[in-house]
């Protein structure tokens, strides 16, 4: 079964009157967003940085952003894909500031091999989302369904096995055939299976 990503829950009609409340400078509001998207943001973050504290504290910098720019959440009509480019944005911003105090210890050396998630070429980022993206194209057509329904619109293998008109067991089986064929690609490539969960998760 694929591993799922534990967050809470909020209900469109819910969503939109939190971001109205936190616009208009609600606090309790803006905690009831952090606590049910922060886990989310922490766990992408995680995915490429390994120090805890860098982690935590571009969690931290984000959702300070989001407060100090409350005023511009009427506008917002996804908050899950708000943050998540938000968050996105403040990683890259990391790396080139990494990747600049890398080249200055280097002392700009001709032998200076450059980092992998150059500023000059695609970040870290975007090469490893791509790849995953991939992956899951190369997926058979009924696999790729039956495990964006499980995945990303979370639904039960039950509801499934009836959108589809296969049995309980044929999903179980489709399922976990796309879960051992992604984790096995994507280990190849040195990529998180939980990347590709976060990606499908803050998508539109």
């Amino acid at each position: 079964m694929p591993e799922s990503i534990i967050h809470t829950r909020i209900a469109e009609e819910e969503e939109r009157n939190l971001l109205h409340n936190v616009a208009a400078g609600d606090w309790q509001a803006f905690t009831r967003l952090y606590e049910a998207y922060s886990p989310l943001i922490i766990h992408y973050l995680q995915v490429y940085l390994q120090d805890k504290h860098d982690v935590e504290e571009i969690g931290q910098e984000v959702f300070l952003k989001v407060w100090k720019k409350r005023e511009l959440l009427v506008t917002v009509r996804s908050f899950k894909n708000y943050v998540f480019i938000m968050a996105r944005n403040a990683l890259n911003d990391f790396l080139r500031a990494q990747q600049s105090q890398q080249q200055k210890q280097a002392g700009y050396s001709k032998d200076y091999v450059q980092p992998h998630y150059s500023a000059d070429d695609k970040l870290i980022t975007d090469q490893y989302e791509s790849i995953a993206r991939a992956a899951l194209e190369m997926l058979p057509e009924k696999q790729r369904r039956i495990f964006l329904l499980r995945t990303r619109d979370e639904m039960t293998i039950q509801e499934i096995a009836d959108a589809v008109g296969m049995s309980v067991g044929g999903v179980h089986k489709s399922l976990q055939q796309a879960t051992n064929h992604l984790k096995d690609y994507l280990a190849k490539n040195g990529i998180s299976f939980t990347l590709l969960l976060l990606i499908l998760f803050f998508q539109p």
